[in-house]
């Protein structure tokens, strides 16, 4: 399993000691140390802009000492290597928390009990599917684990596949948002949209009806 907080800390720390690596370097290149710039927070660098620095810092040097050899060396042999598969890492990624090793279309979700009541978190999709007199007229694939943001995907797919919209859309809680709402009035849509906390507005309910 890959998740993108983990990246996210490790590319963090990264660019830290690149920036660290970097300012030690130019420290020997300028001769009045009052020029230096403290570094202050440290802003993101890329792999491009990484490769350009190391150009920079190898033609500035006129007679580098073996421990500013030693740093540049780490800097491209090391650092580089690494900040590049962050960056790849971070890409396939995208907007979601994790993708799995094996499949990097697919996002690990917690899927339904087994027999031993034991939650499973594998890679998996989440498919939507549309029916009308149980016949199935649309689907989707989607890589978020929850439904209630597939809604508005769904929607918009139907909609370019068959050139018509749905007048009316019959779904569970699990769909019931203030955003789908107003999403399926744009659309001039029927919802028959239970809300989120629908259920257990219900079970509260009951429990106050006196015996």
């Amino acid at each position: 399993m890959y998740g993108g907080n983990r990246w996210k800390k490790n590319k963090t720390k990264l660019e830290e000691k690149i920036k660290a690596v970097i300012g030690q370097i130019e420290s020997q290149i300028k001769s009045d140390q009052r020029e230096i710039d403290t570094i202050e927070a440290v802003k993101p660098i890329d792999s491009k802009e990484l490769k350009a620095k190391i150009d920079e810092l190898n033609n500035q040097l006129q007679d580098p000492d073996k421990s500013t050899q030693r740093e540049i060396k780490k800097l491209k042999d090391d650092h580089l290597p690494r900040l590049e598969k962050y960056e790849k890492q971070l890409e396939i990624l995208g907007s979601r928390g994790s993708y799995s090793k094996t499949d990097e279309d697919a996002t690990f979700m917690r899927l339904k009990d087994d027999h031993l009541k034991n939650g499973q978190l594998k890679p998996a999709y989440n498919a939507q599917i549309s029916t009308e007199n149980q016949i199935i007229t649309h689907y989707s694939i989607h890589q978020t684990p929850g439904d209630i943001t597939t809604l508005e995907k769904h929607l918009n797919s139907f909609e370019e596949l068959n050139g018509v919209q749905s007048k009316e859309v019959v779904a569970d809680a699990g769909y019931g948002s203030e955003q789908n709402y107003e999403i399926m009035e744009e659309k001039e849509i029927d919802a028959y949209v239970k809300y989120s906390f629908y259920y257990k507005e219900q079970k509260l309910h009951k429990k106050k009806i006196p015996l």
